[in-house]
């Protein structure tokens, strides 16, 4: 069964026992991903969350991704509970693995994505720091984790699909003389297994709540791998949005703030912050707000130097604030 409209919906939840005939429900399409379809119920005092995986994702290449992903997704949310607050990561309520749907709590209302924010002119170094110390707390703590779950998290199956192909082996077919830095940067993912990694890190998929606090959504790229992806993965949206809103100084101190705050060690940073940029430049998924041509090509040439790069970590913030020159 397709949840593509409200009335499949609404059938949907009545066919599984979710809701009564006699409920009153209302149905809201979330939009904002490609990789799935999301809605929000409200019934009565019940706020909820239902997603369905998409086998080919909407984006205007062609890019398939096995749909058994969003049980990957809920799968890992169950196991964070282990490691993270219980307000930090919504509770999985209802599975179907047959039509690959699951449901999950609503953040609270009114609630604004990280992303929105900064792009409406709000810089608040708190919620760097926020997104920053539950990173770490979900890399450092994922030992926790239950062994048989942490052996199918080491399947980097999905990671590859979303991650890896469209963005790291398609650049690879337009940049052919990055090949060899490229497919070091892929080994380093792919073959360094160290903990947990949520693989979507990014700002839109951090729901800001009115206490200040992050509620985490989003984890159907997660697996058990290399950290430097998550934070190469999150500044490079942030680095991208300084660009296009021209706000250099108030973003590089949110960065700041996050690599502060971030209580981790990871390695070669840098060039994996340069495959991101040129990822959203030329990967299968390009950020749309950023269409200056001239914009883009400081941003590829920036991403290419750095995908070159061999500084030490401890250079990484000297990197990216004299970029910001240029501009």
């Amino acid at each position: 069964m397709t949840l593509d409209t409200i009335e499949e919906v609404k059938k949907y939840l009545l066919a599984e026992g979710l809701v009564s005939s006699d409920d009153v429900v209302q149905v809201e399409y979330l939009s904002g991903g490609v990789s799935c379809r999301v809605w929000k119920i409200v019934r009565n005092n019940d706020r909820w969350v239902i997603k369905q995986a998409l086998e080919k994702l909407d984006v205007k290449v062609d890019w398939f991704s096995d749909v058994e992903r969003i049980h990957r997704e809920h799968h890992v949310m169950k196991q964070i509970e282990r490691i993270v607050p219980d307000s930090n990561v919504p509770k999985v309520l209802h599975t179907d693995y047959t039509n690959h749907v699951y449901m999950m709590t609503c953040a609270e209302e009114g609630v604004e994505t990280w992303k929105d924010l900064l792009i409406s002119g709000v810089f608040n170094v708190s919620t760097a720091k926020s997104a920053a110390s539950l990173l770490s707390q979900i890399h450092s703590q994922s030992f926790k984790i239950d062994e048989e779950q942490k052996a199918e998290f080491s399947d980097q199956k999905y990671f590859n699909q979303l991650r890896i192909d469209p963005f790291h082996r398609f650049l690879i077919q337009k940049y052919p003389e990055l090949t060899s830095a490229i497919n070091k940067l892929i080994d380093e993912l792919t073959l360094e297994k160290t903990c947990l990694v949520h693989g979507d890190f990014s700002p839109k998929n951090m729901l800001v709540q009115k206490n200040g606090e992050i509620v985490l959504i989003d984890f159907e790229v997660a697996h058990w791998g290399n950290p430097v992806f998550d934070l190469a993965y999150c500044l490079g949206h942030l680095m991208l949005k300084a660009w296009h809103l021209k706000k250099y100084e108030e973003i590089l101190s949110l960065i700041r703030a996050f690599l502060d705050s971030y209580r981790g060690k990871v390695s070669n940073l840098l060039p994996h912050l340069g495959l991101m940029l040129l990822a959203r430049m030329d990967g299968k998924s390009p950020v749309n707000y950023i269409q200056d041509e001239d914009l883009k090509q400081i941003i590829r040439m920036v991403a290419i130097s750095w995908i070159k790069n061999t500084a030490p970590d401890t250079h990484v913030m000297n990197a990216i604030e004299q970029q910001y020159n240029l501009n």
